[in-house]
Protein backbone atom coordinates (compact mmCIF):
# COMPACT_ATOMS: atom_id res chain seq x y z
CA UNK A 1 0.00 0.00 0.00
CA UNK A 2 1.66 3.81 -1.08
CA UNK A 3 1.47 5.31 1.86
CA UNK A 4 0.33 9.03 2.23
CA UNK A 5 0.97 11.26 -0.62
CA UNK A 6 1.84 14.81 -0.51
CA UNK A 7 1.63 15.35 -4.10
CA UNK A 8 2.95 18.84 -4.29
CA UNK A 9 6.35 17.41 -2.75
CA UNK A 10 6.17 14.50 -5.11
CA UNK A 11 5.57 16.80 -8.11
CA UNK A 12 8.11 19.42 -6.77
CA UNK A 13 10.62 16.25 -6.24
CA UNK A 14 9.90 15.08 -10.12
CA UNK A 15 10.45 18.54 -10.87
CA UNK A 16 14.24 18.28 -9.51
CA UNK A 17 15.00 14.84 -11.31
CA UNK A 18 13.91 16.33 -14.69
CA UNK A 19 15.95 19.33 -14.27
CA UNK A 20 18.64 17.69 -13.22
CA UNK A 21 18.84 14.78 -15.37
CA UNK A 22 18.30 16.91 -18.49
CA UNK A 23 21.23 19.32 -16.83
CA UNK A 24 23.72 16.72 -16.85
CA UNK A 25 23.12 13.85 -19.67
CA UNK A 26 21.74 16.23 -22.01
CA UNK A 27 23.51 19.64 -21.07
CA UNK A 28 20.36 21.25 -21.81
CA UNK A 29 18.03 23.48 -19.68
CA UNK A 30 14.25 21.89 -19.22
CA UNK A 31 11.44 23.55 -17.10
CA UNK A 32 7.46 22.47 -16.32
CA UNK A 33 5.26 24.10 -18.57
CA UNK A 34 1.27 23.76 -19.43
CA UNK A 35 -0.30 20.56 -20.74
CA UNK A 36 0.55 20.25 -24.78
CA UNK A 37 -2.07 19.27 -27.53
CA UNK A 38 -2.26 15.70 -27.89
CA UNK A 39 0.62 13.88 -28.76
CA UNK A 40 1.17 12.83 -32.30
CA UNK A 41 2.79 9.42 -32.95
CA UNK A 42 3.41 8.33 -29.34
CA UNK A 43 6.33 6.58 -27.38
CA UNK A 44 5.88 5.77 -23.70
CA UNK A 45 8.76 4.06 -21.53
CA UNK A 46 6.93 2.77 -17.97
CA UNK A 47 8.85 1.96 -15.12
CA UNK A 48 6.81 -0.32 -12.54
CA UNK A 49 7.55 0.48 -8.58
CA UNK A 50 6.95 -2.46 -6.09
CA UNK A 51 7.29 -2.25 -2.09
CA UNK A 52 6.41 1.16 -0.03
CA UNK A 53 5.02 2.32 -3.52
CA UNK A 54 3.33 0.61 -5.50
CA UNK A 55 2.47 2.32 -8.88
CA UNK A 56 3.67 3.28 -12.87
CA UNK A 57 6.25 5.85 -13.61
CA UNK A 58 5.66 6.78 -17.80
CA UNK A 59 7.75 8.87 -19.34
CA UNK A 60 5.64 9.96 -22.70
CA UNK A 61 6.39 12.20 -26.03
CA UNK A 62 5.65 12.26 -29.13
CA UNK A 63 8.10 10.26 -31.88
CA UNK A 64 9.78 13.87 -33.03
CA UNK A 65 10.58 14.56 -29.60
CA UNK A 66 11.73 11.33 -28.41
CA UNK A 67 14.14 11.43 -31.46
CA UNK A 68 15.25 14.81 -30.31
CA UNK A 69 15.75 13.77 -27.18
CA UNK A 70 17.82 10.95 -28.41
CA UNK A 71 19.93 12.67 -30.17
CA UNK A 72 21.34 15.27 -27.12
CA UNK A 73 20.96 11.55 -25.02
CA UNK A 74 23.54 9.60 -27.51
CA UNK A 75 25.17 12.45 -29.41
CA UNK A 76 24.42 11.40 -32.56
CA UNK A 77 21.64 12.59 -35.22
CA UNK A 78 19.12 9.61 -35.81
CA UNK A 79 16.51 8.62 -37.58
CA UNK A 80 13.21 8.83 -35.99
CA UNK A 81 12.59 5.16 -36.75
CA UNK A 82 15.83 4.09 -35.23
CA UNK A 83 15.73 1.47 -32.03
CA UNK A 84 18.04 3.84 -30.58
CA UNK A 85 15.31 6.07 -30.31
CA UNK A 86 13.21 4.02 -28.31
CA UNK A 87 16.22 2.92 -25.77
CA UNK A 88 17.08 6.50 -25.13
CA UNK A 89 13.74 7.23 -23.97
CA UNK A 90 14.02 4.24 -21.87
CA UNK A 91 17.20 4.61 -20.35
CA UNK A 92 15.84 8.72 -19.88
CA UNK A 93 12.90 7.13 -18.24
CA UNK A 94 15.21 5.17 -15.81
CA UNK A 95 17.37 8.30 -15.04
CA UNK A 96 14.34 10.59 -14.08
CA UNK A 97 12.29 7.44 -12.23
CA UNK A 98 15.30 6.67 -10.25
CA UNK A 99 16.40 10.29 -9.79
CA UNK A 100 13.00 10.82 -8.47
CA UNK A 101 13.23 7.73 -6.14
CA UNK A 102 16.26 9.01 -4.62
CA UNK A 103 14.74 12.16 -3.72
CA UNK A 104 11.98 10.51 -1.76
CA UNK A 105 11.55 10.17 2.33
CA UNK A 106 13.66 6.66 3.33
CA UNK A 107 9.70 4.99 4.55
CA UNK A 108 8.92 5.68 0.56
CA UNK A 109 11.70 5.38 -1.19
CA UNK A 110 11.87 1.45 0.45
CA UNK A 111 10.63 0.41 -2.67
CA UNK A 112 12.12 -1.82 -5.94
CA UNK A 113 11.66 0.26 -9.77
CA UNK A 114 11.55 -2.43 -12.99
CA UNK A 115 13.76 -1.81 -16.51
CA UNK A 116 12.14 0.13 -18.36
CA UNK A 117 9.57 -1.36 -20.68
CA UNK A 118 8.19 0.67 -24.05
CA UNK A 119 5.16 0.80 -25.42
CA UNK A 120 3.82 2.55 -28.83
CA UNK A 121 0.37 3.59 -27.60
CA UNK A 122 -2.42 4.88 -30.38
CA UNK A 123 -3.42 7.99 -28.37
CA UNK A 124 -1.20 8.75 -24.94
CA UNK A 125 -4.72 10.93 -23.72
CA UNK A 126 -6.17 7.24 -22.99
CA UNK A 127 -3.46 6.42 -20.34
CA UNK A 128 -3.99 10.55 -18.94
CA UNK A 129 -7.62 9.20 -17.68
CA UNK A 130 -8.84 8.82 -13.96
CA UNK A 131 -6.35 6.59 -12.63
CA UNK A 132 -5.02 8.30 -9.04
CA UNK A 133 -1.60 10.43 -9.07
CA UNK A 134 -0.57 13.19 -11.38
CA UNK A 135 1.07 14.07 -14.65
CA UNK A 136 3.13 17.05 -15.48
CA UNK A 137 4.29 18.59 -18.88
CA UNK A 138 8.28 19.79 -19.40
CA UNK A 139 9.79 21.70 -22.52
CA UNK A 140 13.21 22.25 -23.58
CA UNK A 141 14.07 24.09 -26.63
CA UNK A 142 10.63 24.37 -27.55
CA UNK A 143 9.94 20.12 -27.21
CA UNK A 144 7.74 19.23 -25.34
CA UNK A 145 7.34 15.74 -22.98
CA UNK A 146 5.25 14.34 -20.39
CA UNK A 147 5.47 12.75 -17.08
CA UNK A 148 3.40 10.57 -15.44
CA UNK A 149 3.03 8.62 -12.21
CA UNK A 150 -0.17 6.14 -11.79
CA UNK A 151 -0.82 5.11 -8.15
Amino acid sequence: MTPEIDYLDWIGRLDSAVLEVFEMMLARSCAPTEKTDSVSRPISARILFSGAIDGEFVLFASRPVAQVTAEFLLGSVSDPDDPMVEDAMGELCNMIAGGWKSKLKTEQAACAISPPTISIPENIETSLGAESGFHRFYSFEGNVFGVQMLL
